[in-house]
């Protein structure tokens, strides 16, 4: 791969009238745009505004200033900013890594589509055996059987020893589990479920339990909640199986994984035809920055202040088919899209929104290329570590769900590296030189990943293969300290930095994909 130099372009304006030297960031800027001329008598006479030059009409030359702009976005100044041992500022910027050959196609819109059918996640159970339908192959009745054993696997997981498990800084008890497993309401499930299905309506945490209740193994610890299962992101299709014993918690069914949400997260559809049709708009509006915010609407409370991270579709309306105001605003300057709300039954009700154009978003999906794969994971780089997509984050498996979205391509929550359909190789059983080799053969974008890691690789820089993932901790390469450091942010290393048990991540890739046709 042949890596960008970050090129550095100075440039020096020179004003013709007398002003301080301004700084971009801090200018005073005139709300007029008028600009205020410094005056003498000399040049403020009635003989002096004919215009006419005479001997005794001597101009007053105002003397040049610079005018500082605002620094190159492509460096970095490390005064501020602290980096990891074996990463040059330059590396922090995208387009380090993209070069020439790195904005083909690859994968077209048909493919993905086959790729993502191809693909489908299978939910199995413990036993091995017991496994939901793919999601588009659900219909309108389920085995209660299935469920009832996918329930008791979440309370099998309950721990054998509560009292090392933390609840607001109190240790657990095995009441309070036992009172979980109640609301699962097992006992409720009909031998044969009438299946429901919907959308999500935001972004909330599904858990292995239907509550709220944030449950760590130290009272330190306020990233990996064991009750938190994953994660729902706005819009997506569901099916619903079941509802907790207090009514407030639905059991849902997504493309790769179930657990329990908030009811008030979920809109049902009042048929499958309805839930399916849905899912297939004419147009998408696609965010592509790391997360857009819709502000405070006074005559939408369903719509106020929501989160739509990247990767969110939403049904694009053309202007010529949407109202001239919504909400009391006209449209002028903005997408228009229909997305799901729930009404007071809590059935799906379609509700329009404004997205600026000056949002970072993509009407349909992006190009599937190298180059927009690397600068859709920089757009997260330095964002919060999210175990399971909490903390309005997400972890490693899903930014790469978020950043692939982006091009319409549905990566499973778990087991990415099993992925059907791809350029793969198993690499676990070769040497650090045979895993470089093969290593230095992808394209900036691919998958690199070890047991429990996924990162997004992005190239070699005198040899060394970097990466871009979300990273809990890590180990300093060596010969630096043993010590673990916990970054719990999206972070750019070399595959030199090390595990706890002090392999290098090196050491411990067992498998590389690129995500096109064999």
């Amino acid at each position: 791969m042949s890596a960008n130099t970050s090129k550095t372009i100075s440039a020096i304006l020179a004003l013709s009238v007398t002003l301080p030297v301004l700084c971009a960031c801090n200018a005073d800027i005139n709300p007029t745009n008028e600009t205020s001329l410094p005056t003498t008598e000399a040049t403020t006479t009635a003989e002096t505004t004919t215009m006419e030059t005479t001997k005794e009409t001597i101009p007053t030359e105002t003397p040049s200033m610079p005018l500082e702009t605002a620094p190159d976005s492509t460096e970095l100044d490390t005064t501020y900013v602290r980096l990891i041992d074996g990463v040059e500022p330059e590396m922090m910027n995208a387009d380090y890594w993209i070069g020439e050959d790195d904005n083909v196609i690859l994968m077209t819109d048909e493919e993905i589509a086959a790729y993502n059918y191809e693909n489908r996640g299978n939910i199995i159970a413990s036993d091995e055996e017991t496994t939901y339908p793919h999601l588009d192959e659900f219909e309108d009745t389920l085995d209660g059987d299935i469920l009832r054993t996918f329930l008791n696997d979440n309370a099998n997981s309950a721990p054998k020893d509560p009292s090392k498990y933390y609840l607001d800084g109190s240790a657990t008890n095995r009441a309070y589990w036992n009172e979980l497993i109640k609301l699962s309401n097992i006992d409720a499930v009909p031998d044969v479920i009438e299946v429901q299905y919907g959308f999500t309506v935001k972004r909330m945490t599904l858990r292995l339990f239907p509550t709220e209740d944030r449950v760590f193994d130290s009272t330190d610890d306020q990233y990996y909640d064991l009750i938190l299962y994953s994660e729902c992101m706005p819009y997506m299709p569901c099916v619903v199986l079941h509802e907790s014993s207090d009514q407030e918690y639905f059991y849902v069914v997504f493309d790769s994984y179930a657990a329990w949400v908030r009811k008030d997260a979920v809109a049902l559809c009042n048929s499958r035809e309805d839930w399916l049709a849905r899912q297939n708009p004419d147009k998408w509006l696609v965010v592509t920055e790391r997360e857009i915010r819709i502000g405070t609407n006074p005559y939408s409370p369903d719509t106020t202040d929501l989160v739509l991270p990247m990767g969110t579709q939403m049904e694009l309306v053309p202007s010529d088919e949407a109202p001239f105001n919504i909400d009391q605003r006209t449209t002028y300057g903005n997408y228009i899209v229909k997305v799901p709300t729930i009404d007071e039954d809590g059935y799906i009700d379609n509700e329009y929104i404004l997205i600026p154009v000056s949002d970072d978003v993509h009407v349909g999906f992006l190009p599937y290329t190298p180059a927009n794969i690397v600068r859709q994971a920089f757009k997260l780089l330095g964002d919060r570590y999210g175990w399971g997509g909490d903390l309005q984050a997400n972890d490693c498996t899903g930014i790469t769900r978020e950043v692939y979205r982006c091009f319409g391509i549905l990566l499973p929550r778990v087991k990415q590296s099993a992925s059907t359909g791809v350029y793969s190789v198993d690499v676990s059983d070769m040497s650090d030189e045979e895993k470089l080799a093969e290593i230095e053969k992808l394209s900036p974008g691919s998958l690199i990943a070890f047991p429990g890691h996924m990162m997004i690789y992005l190239g070699m820089a005198d040899g060394v293969p970097y990466v871009i993932s979300a990273v809990g901790s890590f180990v300093e390469p060596e010969p630096g300290p043993t010590e673990k450091i916990r970054p719990n942010s999206v972070i750019v290393n070399n595959l030199y930095v090390r595990r706890a048990s002090l392999k290098t991540w090196l050491e411990s890739v067992t498998v590389i994909l690129t995500i096109r046709p064999d």
